[in-house]
């Protein structure tokens, strides 16, 4: 019999709200586990992989958070703020889905999933330092966890509803400078494009359709909704054995 590699293993799973589920408005009402390890947990994509595979859950993912965290310190939703220290020291893998509520602090920001904006956050360059910028709080994180937990297997998850492309393409270039597995859920060679997509590769008639099909109460909250976590878990799930 075929070992499963992902029994029995600690999975802390960072990210804000298309992690840790916003179910606002659905027809079908929130779907919870009745039964089980995670009963009265949300169906997400993470508890899905963990029940099917009997892992444990190190859950940091919080609806509104940021990577970055803003100079004025009106916002404290934030991971790079100190949550990312929190992380149990015997994870065997980290993951890190954000970019959302980030693109939704730049300056002039249109975009809005009702989360609070307190704060500016620019997205910054690629050799930023600063955790005020996305790319400068990424920097930091990223070095960090390579070094406090040498031997999990840490991935990214490159953001799906950005407010703009430059937040996908930003983190896809942050992941390779720090040498970090990541799976684009915008779309790419290894995922199937999921909803909210700014990848200008896929045709905005298959982004539109995907939105739509996948949100919980379009348009009012574009969330992901059960089905789309049921069905990206599947992937997901499949990378998260790769890393």
């Amino acid at each position: 019999m075929t070992e499963n590699i992902l029994t029995g293993k600690l999975w802390a799973v960072c990210g804000d709200s298309f992690t840790d589920g916003n179910f606002s408005g659905a027809p079908e009402g929130e779907p919870l586990f009745t039964e089980g390890p995670f009963a009265g947990k949300r169906r997400t994509y993470d508890y899905l992989i963990a029940d099917r595979n009997g892992m444990r859950i190190q859950h940091l993912a919080v609806g509104g958070m940021t990577m970055a965290t803003p100079s004025d310190e009106v916002f404290l939703n934030t991971f790079s703020g100190g949550l990312y220290r929190t992380i149990d020291p015997a994870a065997d893998y980290i993951t890190l889905y954000f970019g959302i509520n980030d693109s939704h602090h730049r300056p002039r920001s249109s975009g809005d999933d009702g989360e609070v904006k307190k704060g500016v956050i620019r997205l910054g360059a690629l050799d930023d330092t600063s955790i005020d910028t996305f790319c400068g709080a990424w920097n930091m994180v990223l070095p960090y966890l390579m070094e406090h937990h040498p031997f999990a297997h840490i991935g990214m998850l490159i953001s799906n509803g950005c407010e703009t492309d430059e937040y996908r393409q930003a983190q896809i270039a942050l992941a390779r400078k720090w040498g970090i597995p990541y799976l684009d859920l915008n779309g790419d060679e290894r995922c199937p494009v999921m909803g909210r997509s700014t990848n200008p590769a896929i045709e905005k008639s298959v982004r539109d359709f995907r939105t739509r099909t996948f949100a919980v109460d379009p348009p009012r909250n574009t969330h992901p909704n059960a089905l789309a976590h049921a069905y990206e878990s599947r992937f997901i799930e499949a990378w998260l054995r790769s890393i």
